[in-house]
């Protein structure tokens, strides 16, 4: 596995600082339900003052590149970034998460975020293996942690505990990981069914994440969105059966508007 790890202006941090893990898929035929993560990402970078640090680059990543308006061409990678807050909170986010070599790429995050003395890490994505829920239905934040006092801070604290399921995929392999490198690690995920933007998933995910690194944030923008959402599914006569009952002609059609 190729990969290329740069540096610049490093902080340093305290020792409960935590890593926010918010990548999502970049494969086509997931990536309007699946975004949440990158969502939520570019949300918290819009609203916070984080600040760039290093960058990751990798063939697990997807074979692609970034070509800017001037027509320069760049390697797409991953981000670090750091905010000092209550506790200091590092974000990875960027162009997406692995498409191949995942526990190799896990164990690069894992390796640097240790070497930076980060004692936990938290994953955002959405569940894989669940039915779609109704478009409106107010998303339920579920997880799971690397030990007991981890599920027991989810449980007190709204979230429903992932049980007897398979969790594919790198934002929770990831969290498995963590446990080798003496780190602790929660997932945070919600179901998929909310069309994008997800204004009503970022914010459950939000509800929680603030509790749990004790900082504010302004959602003000996320709940104006879900409105004009929620209008829009209203008027296309989708309100209740969703992506999976959308069925077929014209139905199929206004489906197709307001998931694209």
């Amino acid at each position: 596995m190729w990969k290329l790890l740069e540096i610049e202006n490093q902080p340093t941090l305290s020792k409960d600082a935590a890593l926010i893990i918010s990548l999502s898929t970049t494969n086509p035929q997931f990536l309007i339900l699946y975004s949440q993560a990158r969502e939520l990402a570019n949300f918290l970078l819009a609203k916070m003052e984080f600040k760039r640090f290093a960058s990751l680059y990798c063939s697990a990543l997807p074979a692609a590149i970034s070509v800017s308006k001037d027509g320069v061409a760049d390697l797409a990678g991953v981000h670090f970034y750091h905010v000092k807050g209550k506790k200091d909170i590092v974000l990875l986010a960027g162009f997406g998460s692995p498409v191949g070599d995942e526990y190799e790429f896990g164990a690069e995050v894992l390796s640097y975020a240790k070497s930076l003395g980060i004692s936990e890490v938290i994953s955002i994505g959405a569940r894989w293996t669940e039915e779609p829920v109704p478009p409106l239905e107010t998303p339920k934040v579920r997880g799971f942690a690397t030990d007991e006092g981890g599920t027991k801070w989810l449980e007190a604290n709204g979230v429903s505990l992932l049980k007897n399921e398979p969790a594919y995929y790198f934002a929770n392999t990831v969290i498995a990981m963590t446990q080798v490198y003496g780190l602790r690690g929660c997932k945070l995920s919600v179901d998929h069914g909310e069309p994008r933007p997800h204004p009503r998933s970022l914010m459950a995910l939000l509800q929680v994440l603030t509790k749990k690194l004790d900082f504010e944030i302004d959602t003000s923008e996320l709940e104006s969105k879900a409105r004009e959402l929620a209008e829009t599914i209203r008027t296309s006569g989708l309100e209740r059966g969703g992506i999976a009952e959308a069925g077929q002609g014209e139905r199929a059609d206004k489906r197709e508007d307001i998931y694209r």
